[in-house]
Order: C-alpha cells, then sequence, then structure tokens
C-alpha cells in the first residue's frame, strides 16, 4: 500500500491550505515532520503567509516558493526562446522539487497556482504540474524503461451559492479531466450563515447534485463565512509587516479551528489514496490488457514505487524528459529589467 498522500489543492485562498494543513494535525494521526507543503509555480515572491503557518506549526517541509516562477517578462521571453529553457526543463524541475520534499511523508500538499490554466502558455499549466509531480509506479511486466508517473489527484476550491457554485466547478474539473488528471471534488468556501443560501440549504442542494450527477466526486465540507475574519487583511493594514504576520497567523488558527469542523480531512486523504489506486489500476489494466474474471487486478499486485520509503533513486530511476539543447539565454534580471523599461506589470 502507499504510504504518501498526494493532493493537489487548485483554486483557492491562502487560508484554505493553512485551514487542511492545520486540520490534518487535529486529527491527531500526523506531526508536523508527516506532512509537506510545496508551490512548485507561482506568480507572488513575496512573503507567503502559508510559510509563517507552517514554522508556527512545526512543519519544516515547507517550499511557498517553487523551482517554476512566473516572474515579470518571463512569458514572451520563454516563448522566444531567450530563457533557455523547454516546458520540459521547467516540469522536471518541478517534479524534483517534489520528489525531495516528499522524502519520509505521509501527506504532501501541492498548491496550484489561481485557476486551472495558469501558466499553459508556457506548458506548465496546473494540470500538465500535477502531472509531471505524481509518484512512480512500474507495470509488472512492462517493457518500459523506467517507471511512469501517476497524476496528483486535485482537490477543488468552490464558491458559495448553489448555480453559480457548481457550473464554477464543473468548468475547472474539466480542464484537469481533460488532461485525465483525476478530480476527487471540492470544499465549499464562504457560505453565507443564514437565508435562502445558508450553509444548510446550499448543502442539501450541492449534496444532492454530486449524488445524482457525479457520485465519483463528492462535497468534502462547506466553510461557513468566519465574521472575526472579515475584512482581517484592511483590518491590519496599518501596523507593521511583523505585527501583520502575527495577526495572520491567529487568524489561521481560528480558521483552522472552523475547518476542522466543517470538513472532512480523513475522507480527502482516503478519496486521493484511491483514486490514486484506481489511476494505476486503470493504467495496469490498459497496458497488460489483464483482468481476473473481468475485474481489474487488485491494487495491491501493482508494482509502485513509494518514493518515502525509498531513498536509492538507482533502483526506481526518474523519467527523464527530453529538452532540446539550450541556446542563447538571457539572465532572469536581463529579461525583468527590459520588461520593466517597456512598462511589463507581470509576468
Amino acid at each position: 500500500m502507499l504510504s504518501i498522500t498526494d493532493i493537489y489543492v487548485c483554486h483557492h485562498h491562502t487560508l484554505l491550505l493553512q485551514g487542511l494543513l492545520g486540520a490534518l494535525l487535529k486529527t491527531g494521526k500526523y506531526t508536523p515532520s508527516d506532512l509537506a507543503y510545496i508551490k512548485p509555480a507561482t506568480q507572488c515572491e513575496a512573503i507567503q503567509l502559508v510559510e509563517e503557518f507552517c514554522k508556527h506549526k512545526g512543519i519544516t517541509s515547507c517550499v511557498p516558493i517553487g523551482p517554476i516562477v512566473y516572474y515579470k517578462g518571463f512569458t514572451r521571453s520563454f516563448l522566444k526562446g531567450e530563457t533557455g529553457e523547454t516546458s520540459e526543463d521547467l516540469l522536471q524541475k518541478a517534479s524534483e522539487a517534489v520528489d525531495t520534499l516528499a522524502m519520509g511523508k505521509k501527506v504532501v500538499i501541492i498548491d496550484g497556482v489561481g485557476y486551472p490554466a495558469v501558466g499553459s502558455i508556457t506548458g506548465t499549466d496546473n494540470a500538465s504540474v500535477a502531472r509531471a509531480c505524481g509518484r512512480l509506479f512500474s507495470v509488472p511486466g512492462s517493457t518500459a524503461a523506467t517507471p511512469e508517473r501517476v497524476p496528483v489527484p486535485v482537490l477543488l476550491i468552490g464558491k458559495s451559492g448553489v448555480g453559480d457554485a457548481i457550473d464554477s466547478f464543473n468548468i475547472n474539473a474539466t480542464y484537469f479531466s481533460h488532461r485525465n488528471v483525476p478530480v476527487l471534488g471540492a470544499i465549499f468556501n464562504k457560505m453565507n450563515l443564514e437565508g435562502f443560501y445558508s450553509l444548510e440549504n446550499c448543502k442539501e442542494a450541492i449534496d444532492m447534485y454530486f449524488d445524482k450527477f457525479q457520485p465519483d466526486k463528492r462535497a468534502f465540507g462547506y466553510i461557513p463565512q468566519i465574521p472575526a475574519l472579515t475584512n482581517a487583511r484592511e483590518n491590519v493594514a496599518s501596523i507593521s509587516q511583523e505585527d501583520q504576520l502575527k495577526e495572520a497567523v491567529k487568524s489561521a488558527d481560528l480558521f483552522v479551528e472552523k475547518f476542522a469542523e466543517h470538513v472532512s480531512v480523513d475522507a480527502i486523504v482516503d478519496a486521493a489514496r484511491k483514486a490514486t489506486l484506481r489511476y494505476i489500476q486503470s493504467t495496469t489494466s490498459t497496458q497488460n490488457g489483464e483482468t481476473v474474471s473481468g475485474t481489474k487486478r487488485p491494487a495491491e499486485e501493482i508494482g509502485v514505487t513509494t518514493l518515502a520509503n525509498n531513498n536509492d533513486q538507482s533502483k526506481h530511476p526518474r523519467i527523464a524528459l527530453k529538452s532540446a539543447t539550450p541556446g542563447f539565454a538571457l539572465s532572469r534580471e536581463q529579461i525583468e529589467a527590459m520588461a520593466s523599461a517597456s512598462g511589463a506589470a507581470g509576468g
């Protein structure tokens, strides 16, 4: 069986990541050293609140700024070939960063960037990163030179309400499903406390939708609006950055309590493990054409490379993504300077 659970979280507010990490700790099943967090691709290099939260909780395996950075001018320079890197090069860096971080961990939270297609212009959208950063597995009897990778299952963060919440979930989930990346379901955030669109009313309707139309996915929880956190960022705008970080950690602790109360983190972890095993079963059955009485072979019979339990990479070689030989490349400083001179505001 697998001892790592990878979960790719996409389209969220930073507090949601802190809530998930904090709620995992609150189950009592994980210590800080069992957990890891990484954001392989990012548009922001400022101090990340999730990093401060991890420090606060003793989660030392935290990489808030990964190897793919959409810095000012990056996109256009990438398209011109001026960065000296291919899409495969960037995905390889993300893959290696996750592999290194995952050693010895039980749960690895991989943080997405923006909506699902962010980064698609450079071939490093969320679906591509999820596929590149999954664990290795080998198919018995396969002639492949290297093991394959299981895409990291995706957990989406949804809106409040019903119609817009489900419609938005479906358009985001479809992007991943089209790339054969498993989608577990969603957590729905900032639900109203009362009225026609109250949490309870919306929960009833959304649960009904998943049961009827998407039984392979589910809503793992509904987080209510938290009055104490309303305008929290604006309320601390006038104090020092150090004090802002302290207040942010206090807010995160409050959010963790609500998150743990309203979200089933055990169900998320279990669903991620099962989705990974199903993907391996499906791939193995397809490649080998092997079934037992018309059913797929049990997951326990499949050769799975668990990186957390094996530090000998020579036994389980990484997939060598092919890259073109880099030609002339500009430095990041040169690219940013030229972009700024031309009036660029971002990547």
